[in-house]
Formats: C-alpha cells, structure tokens, sequence
C-alpha cells in the first residue's frame, strides 16, 4: 500500500476538520434548516444577526482541529514529525479560515480550547463549550446552543472525541510518510511563534 505524503496528509486532515461544520444534520441540532451559507461581509456588516451562526462555527471548526490534534498525537510518528504535521494542519486552517477570523485569535481560542478539554470530564466534553459560551451569547442563542451542544455531545460517551474517531485517523497518520519539504501558507515571521505555541501547549515537548 502506498503512503501518503506529508502535504498530501495536512489537506486531508484539515478537510476531515472542517467537515463538521459542513453538515447540514449538526446544523439542525441548533435549530437551523441546513448548514447557513450567508456571505461573510454580511457577518461583518450585521455581527448581531450573525452572532449564533459563528459561535457555533468558530467551535465547531475548533473541536474537529482538537480531534485532529489528538489523533496526530495517539499516532506512532516522532515527537518531531507529530509538531511538523499540526503545524501543517494549523496553517492550512489558519488560510482557510483567515476571511472568518483572524488567525492570531483563532490560534489563541484552539490553545485555550484544548486547555480546556485536558482538563474536562472526557464523558462531559460538551460543558466546558456550554459554560464559556454563557458569558458570549444573549439569552436566546445561549439556550439554542447549550440544547444543540448537549444533543450532540451529552448524551453519550464519545472516548474524548468530538465528531471524528481519532483511532482511524491515527492509522492514516502511522500509514504516512515525511519525505518531502511542508508547504506553508503563514508568513515566515509566523513560523517559529506556532511551532513553539503548539509545542508547549499541545505537545509538551
């Protein structure tokens, strides 16, 4: 069986990270018909319209990466090579996503995330994200997103996964190999801020 290259493993693991949000089902969860599709100047424009669709897609996005980051770290790779692939993850989400968020934002709301979640209850995943969007939403987007929370993440035991089954993504990663230079999309500036950032916070190295 040929393995998959490292640039070639950092696309597919960032599309399996944003697939969640893409789901029309997890969508209807919160209340919604299907999966929003307003354009994002408009979001810009009417925050307050807005306010429950990108706190549901900011988390969203933000527990798929944890879920990446978990199964790059469960995988057989070397401490080295697990940093070089969640870099890649992370920058290719950070040029993805940069017309949402700013990147510098989004990286501190994954760090504090998955601070977070290595401190949770794995069985209860779902209340650290309840409890902090109380103090973010109004009443009224609070209550829709703790019910869609806790229907899509309280009702059963997930074994510390969100929406991805870390165990199969951890065999794509071992089936994988570093071969080839990692494309980048972040300023050369960036580089060594995330890679440290990652290391400390994530992989503890």
């Amino acid at each position: 069986m040929d393995k998959t290259k490292l640039n070639d493993l950092v696309l597919y693991l960032t599309g399996m990270a944003m697939k969640p949000v893409l789901d029309d089902e997890l969508w209807k969860t919160y209340g919604y018909s299907k999966r929003p599709k307003s354009g994002s100047v408009f979001h810009k424009m009417l925050p307050d319209k807005f306010e429950l669709e990108d706190y549901i897609t900011k988390d969203v996005l933000t527990m798929g990466l944890i879920d990446i980051l978990n199964a790059i770290k469960k995988s057989n790779k070397s401490s080295e090579d697990q940093l070089l692939i969640a870099f890649g993850v992370v920058d290719q989400f950070a040029e993805t996503t940069k017309h949402m968020f700013p990147t510098e934002d989004f990286v501190d709301y994954l760090l504090s995330s998955y601070s977070s979640y290595v401190k949770s209850d794995k069985a209860k995943i779902h209340e650290p994200w309840i409890i902090k969007s109380k103090d973010k939403l109004n009443k009224k987007n609070f209550a829709k997103y703790m019910v869609g929370t806790i229907t899509l993440l309280g009702t059963e035991t997930h074994n510390g996964d969100f929406f991805l089954d870390t165990s199969i993504l951890k065999n794509t990663i071992d089936n994988s190999v570093i071969d080839e230079k990692l494309k980048v999309s972040l300023p050369e500036d960036k580089h060594k801020k995330y890679i440290d950032l990652l290391s400390n916070h994530i992989f503890n190295l």
